[in-house]
């Protein structure tokens, strides 16, 4: 049977779940929904189970399957949120793209390396939907106008990669496959660069047949190489299969629009606007202009809307000629970018303006662009800072009042016509998590994160609250890595000045709130963690307190402390001039350490069975495993769809030591083996990534997981991500 309660991730106040093995404090057997008011609940579960009494949970309880108790978000939300039955989502990755169906029965959000979202009820309520989708972002999407089964998704990264290109799903984003392989970045790139052609509808087939693709001119990677072949690309059959049409690199790198009954195409680049009507066979150009925005409408068909840096125009006679748009009230002087018709009323429409220090700002007009009001934001339930940065808009196809956007690096929604903008991110959760994180060794339900780009969040009450927490003292966020929290007031994290930066050690008395340097730097490993035999005892990479955080010093043989049980503390260390790396133990709280295995890599992370003679070892990129001082094979592991691995923790069910999780993430592509599972010891493992298309009550969690711990109290195993934001996953069955 299950050792956990599931809470639905729609309503907080679903509870499914079968009767728990007894455990103390079940109240916070992670039912991050329900409170203070479940933990009398929870003692009275206790109860029942010792007297082996059947249960019946708050609200609507049922018993649930394996597939069901499996994923669960941990959003980071404010008490405030909670109290509002708001279930939170934290955000914190650039949209790239943003698009809802002809019906309204599916929206799609796509970020820049935190995988895509989708809602199926107008924006309220979100969910990951990455299943098969090897890239970690998107930089384009587009859905058949006539059948929301199919999406088609630019896949795009910080770096290029073949696993980038063209991606279609038939079934409402459920599942995906690459149609066609592109090695893009696609970093920085935001253009309307999809689009199907709703003249080609198939009434045989129930789908368009005929969909564009304007691949990248001037990609911009972070790092690496790209393939550079700016060019329009047709599919003839629904985006299955593309071709590249000849003699068109100077319509790559543009936006793509399609007439809405002839079948024109029409392609803005930032150097001229250009119409094909056979097809995109041949193309005239109609202007010379910087085009950041090109929008159709079908009740008026022969309309196109061109955005320009200058400005929105409007032409009625399919790009013939233009007049501009007057948008009285558009303020400011930065480039004007992609200006968005209602599909329900060609009278509204939506613009933003490229601003400094991510201020960019939006308008709305309700006259057809005579004039503009600035937009409003309403962010009360937002837990992170809001930077605005590129907005994207999708228009209700219906309800003119109803529109999705984003905020800051999250979804909002517009119940007015785009003139006021809500938080509205239930389900976004794809914060990165700077280093590792423990549990509180003398309260498990205290936990402290970092975040390499967003500061940190305290939670006191096992993952239902948070506090924001801004160790960097910036009002955008920060870089802070290997948080911890000891108590529910005392915290320590390593604050950097940038991306891999030298951390300085900081610590808070009062839970977060304010903080204070210690004086220290370190170079160590990016965690941190208390001694549960001696709780005054605090370790942050390679110094040690031995009083609470007063006073630091640096520790010899030991680069880190990761894993403190009852009777030892464990640790890496490396020898740089061997290039050897080694398992370390302490008997005495840290003031000594002593060799325990050696490797030829460095250590990530260690897992120690009872008494300390079996250990887990995750370093470079592989599990390793110890008995006795004796190395034993690994047999059995997963490998990724491209038959790699890349390990970087593991962790031991303190319940039951037979039950072993390692994770693995890969960078470039989103891995198919995040998080593996053995019930046996290491005898056998399970991939507990979903990798089949999900299905309702499946959620498609733990992607691109970098660390694992196992929560001492409930057995739920928690992983923090790369970008796909924080997870658990239920126990096992028993």
């Amino acid at each position: 049977m299950y050792r956990g309660l599931r809470i639905s991730p729609v309503d907080p106040l679903l509870v499914s779940g079968m009767i728990l093995p007894y455990r103390p404090a079940l109240a916070e057997a992670d039912g991050r929904e329900l409170g203070a008011a479940m933990k009398t609940v929870g003692y009275l579960v206790n109860l029942m189970v010792l007297m082996a009494l059947p249960i019946c949970a708050v609200g609507a309880l049922e018993q649930s399957g394996g597939d069901q108790m499996g994923w669960q978000p941990v959003p980071l939300r404010t008490a405030e949120a909670a109290a509002a039955g708001i279930a939170g989502g934290e955000g914190c990755q650039w949209v790239r793209a943003l698009v809802i169906s002809g019906d309204a029965s599916l929206a799609i959000w796509g970020t820049d390396v935190g995988g895509l979202f989708r809602s199926k009820d107008g924006g309220r309520h979100w969910e990951p939907c990455n299943v098969a989708y090897a890239p970690r972002g998107t930089a384009g999407l587009a859905i058949d106008p006539g059948n929301a089964q199919r999406v088609l998704s630019v896949g795009a990264n910080s770096s290029p990669s073949d696993f980038h290109g063209l991606w279609l799903s038939t079934d409402g984003a459920s599942s995906w496959r690459q149609v066609l392989p592109a090695k893009i970045s696609g970093s920085h790139d935001t253009r309307d660069q999809l689009a199907f052609d709703p003249s080609s509808w198939d009434a045989d087939g129930q789908f368009t047949r005929t969909v564009y693709w304007s691949r990248i001119a001037h990609d911009k990677p972070m790092w690496g190489s790209v393939d550079s072949h700016p060019a329009l690309y047709r599919s003839n059959d629904g985006g299955e299969t593309w071709h590249e049409l000849a003699n068109t690199t100077a319509q790559g790198g543009g936006h793509v629009a399609v007439h809405p009954t002839n079948g024109a195409v029409y392609v803005g680049t930032p150097e001229a606007l250009y119409r094909s009507d056979d097809h995109g066979a041949t193309f005239a150009k109609l202007r010379d202009a910087e085009c950041t925005g090109l929008d159709v409408h079908a009740a008026m068909p022969d309309a196109l809307w061109l955005t320009t840096p200058a400005g929105v125009w409007r032409s009625d006679d399919q790009g013939a000629s233009f007049q501009p748009l007057a948008l009285d009230g558009l303020a400011g002087d930065g480039p004007v970018q992609r200006a968005k018709v209602s599909p329900a009323d060609p009278q509204r429409l939506h613009v933003w303006r490229q601003g400094d220090h991510w201020q960019w700002r939006r308008w709305t007009s309700h006259d057809g662009g005579a004039t503009v009001q600035e937009c409003s934001f309403d962010n009360t339930y937002a837990f992170m800072p809001c930077n605005a940065r590129q907005s994207a808009v999708a228009w209700h196809p219906s309800d003119p009042e109803v529109a999705l956007s984003t905020g800051g690096d999250w979804p909002t929604r517009s119940d007015d016509g785009g003139r006021t903008w809500a938080w509205s991110a239930n389900g976004v959760n794809v914060i990165l998590v700077g280093g590792s994180f423990h549990f509180s060794s003398t309260n498990p339900d205290v936990l402290f994160v970092g975040s390499q780009d967003y500061n940190g969040a305290l939670t006191v009450d096992g993952g239902s609250t948070w506090r924001y927490s801004n160790p960097a003292q910036t009002s955008w966020g920060g870089f802070t890595y290997g948080g911890y929290a000891a108590s529910e007031s005392l915290a320590v994290v390593g604050k950097a000045d940038s991306w891999g930066g030298t951390r300085h050690l900081l610590v808070s008395d009062d839970g977060g709130t304010s903080w204070r340097d210690s004086g220290h730097t370190y170079a160590g490993l990016d965690t941190a963690i208390s001694d549960p035999a001696a709780p005054e005892v605090l370790f942050a990479s390679q110094l040690r307190s031995g009083d609470a955080g007063a006073t630091w010093q640096p520790m010899d043989g030991c680069e880190g402390v990761l894993l403190a049980t009852k009777d030892a503390l464990w640790g890496g260390r490396w020898d740089d001039e061997n290039k050897r790396g080694a398992v370390v133990r302490s008997l005495d709280h840290g003031v000594t350490w002593t060799a325990v295995a050696e490797l030829d890599c460095r250590v990530a992370d260690v897992a120690a069975v009872s008494g300390g003679d079996e250990i887990w070892v995750a370093g470079g990129d592989q599990l390793h495993h110890f008995k006795g001082g004796e190395r034993l094979a690994v047999e059995g592991l997963p490998r990724d769809q491209w038959g790699g691995m890349r390990i970087t923790s593991v962790a031991i069910d303190p319940h039951n030591e037979q039950v072993i999780y390692v994770v693995s993430h890969r960078d470039l592509f989103a891995t198919d083996t995040a998080v593996i599972c053995s019930t046996d010891g290491g005898r056998s493992w399970t991939n507990l990534t979903v990798n089949v298309p999900l299905e309702p009550g499946v959620l498609d969690g733990g992607r691109e997981a970098f660390w694992v711990r196992v929560h001492p109290v409930t057995g739920w195993a928690w992983v923090a991500t790369s970008c796909y934001g924080i997870w658990r996953h239920a126990p096992p069955q028993e």
